[in-house]
């Protein structure tokens, strides 16, 4: 059979992608079953006053107020994300990403959410300046929910150089239980298996992605990345066939991807794969045009 011709690849549309991601709202039904649960905790205590005394009504109300304090840190939270979250939304042209990119800008070396914001902005146009704005941001000082949120896009970043020691040094830091979105977690997971994989620990990583499947409808929106990790820890475990499976899935999902494991550092081997498959995709490679 005669080979498909040659199609260009064409890169994911970043306004598309910026449209899909979820706004963050208020768990209504969460907070109800909290409200309940103290609701029923001070009622125990009043009817077991007689037995314990104030102490009891004490160690409730102490509860309560730290729990409406921390209801107000959360809401505060959110209602930072949404912000942040509609500025991205707004840069669906390049001229609307500057705009983004600009207003972030002005905070985003002491505010770690809108660094992280920024350095997505800037990832597909200059990823080395997206790595300087995350390589800036305080751990110790940003919020501890948006601490692995840097340690992965960081590290993401890292893995694409080929810096897998310092990705690892990041995600031996990282927490899954930390973070309750879904998505979000097997894009962690992901991270965390390629820097595990790329730095000796296959076994382990192959554990972690037999958690977060990447046929997983769930997982859609960070299946790429599940496979990029498949593909680098199936070469480790020296299981070919199963890389090339990875890549092959790969080429379908998002074949602008395949580019990354063509670059200098990379094992000739994936080079040699990557380039199979995006010819076999029938996707041309970049020709370099010598002029006189």
């Amino acid at each position: 059979m005669a080979n498909p011709k040659k199609r260009a690849i064409t890169p994911k549309d970043p306004a598309e992608a910026l449209a899909q991601i979820e706004s963050p709202e208020i768990k209504w039904k969460v907070i109800a079953q909290i409200v309940a649960g103290f609701a029923v905790l001070w009622v125990t205590a009043f009817m077991a006053k007689p037995f314990v005394g104030w102490f009891g009504i004490a160690v409730v109300g102490a509860l309560t107020v730290a729990g409406i304090g921390f209801g107000i840190y959360i809401w505060r939270l959110t209602k930072r994300q949404k912000v942040i979250l509609d500025i991205m939304k707004s840069a669906t042209d390049p001229e609307g990403r500057k705009r983004a990119i600009a207003e972030l800008g002005a905070d985003a070396d002491h505010d770690a959410m809108k660094a992280v914001a920024k350095a997505q902005l800037l990832a597909g146009t200059d990823p080395a300046e997206a790595q300087r704005v995350l390589e800036g941001v305080d751990l110790k000082k940003a919020p501890a929910v948006v601490q692995d949120e840097v340690r992965a896009q960081l590290s993401l970043l890292y893995l694409r150089v080929n810096r897998a020691r310092d990705a690892r040094t990041l995600t031996d830091e990282m927490r899954l239980d930390r973070q309750p979105n879904a998505k979000a977690k097997a894009f962690y997971a992901a991270v965390m298996a390629e820097a595990l994989a790329r730095t000796g620990d296959a076994d382990q990583a192959r554990k972690l992605l037999d958690t977060y499947s990447e046929e997983d409808p769930a997982y859609a929106e960070v299946r790429p990345m599940l496979l990029r990790a498949q593909v680098f820890t199936s070469f480790q475990q020296k299981k070919r066939g199963l890389a090339k499976k990875a890549m092959e899935t790969l080429a379908e999902v998002e074949p602008g991807m395949l580019a990354a494991f063509m670059m200098k550092g990379t094992q000739p081997e994936i080079i040699q794969l990557a380039r199979q498959t995006l010819s076999s995709a029938g996707y041309a490679p970049k020709m370099k045009i010598k002029r006189s």
